[in-house]
């Protein structure tokens, strides 16, 4: 009797444990996943999650060092609890200079947030990405506006990147990097890319 007790609680405790790790494999996986792919698991699970993009309000400015290319890297544009947009680089070739900004935002299992200056979404044929922002720059006491440079999809786990020049081409001739190595750069029209999972 106390055997046939003993194999029926073992049969008991063996279905219980078959039975959450049937329940428990799909989180599993998603963890795998999260953690390898990032936020792009969430972004491609269209099925799995609710997108949506809306402009950030304001205007956020970071001051530029022309003469010290290395030491503007780091430098915070915008940061919240959850989103982080820095310099990534300045560089310079030949007589053109770019600023490039990385995008880092926040991921797991119940959806992402992200802060860029792009709206990314998905169609039918992939990822696909729009340049938002709108960027102009102080220097000598001019202004000028900046063209977009180059963007990235979601080259990182947790963001993507973006860059202006920081001269139209005509005003390249008035830099003076010995009297004013400082350009400042303001950028508005940034982008919150939010995506929330769906009920189940």
């Amino acid at each position: 009797m106390i055997r046939r007790l003993f194999h029926l609680n073992t049969l008991y405790i063996l279905m219980a444990i078959f039975v959450i790790g049937i329940l428990l494999i799909p989180r599993i996986i998603e963890g795998f996943h999260l953690q390898s792919k990032g936020i792009s698991y969430v972004t491609s699970n269209i099925e799995g999650y609710y997108h949506k993009t809306f402009p950030l309000e304001g205007k956020y400015t970071v001051e530029i060092n022309l003469s010290d290319l290395e030491s503007n890297e780091g430098k915070v544009l915008f940061e919240d609890s959850e989103n982080k947009i820095y310099v990534t680089k300045v560089t310079r070739s030949g007589s053109t200079y770019e600023v490039t900004f990385r995008s880092s935002g926040s991921y797991d299992a119940d959806g992402a947030t992200l802060v860029s200056g792009l709206e990314h979404a998905r169609n039918t044929k992939g990822f696909t990405r729009h340049f938002k922002a709108e960027a102009e720059a102080v220097y000598n006491d001019e202004t000028y506006e900046l063209t977009p440079s180059g963007s990235s999809g979601f080259h990182y786990r947790n963001g993507d990147k973006f860059g202006f020049y920081l001269f139209p081409p005509n005003q390249m001739e008035k830099i003076q990097l010995k009297k004013e190595p400082i350009i400042k750069v303001t950028i508005s029209h940034l982008q919150v890319n939010l995506w929330v999972k769906k009920p189940e």
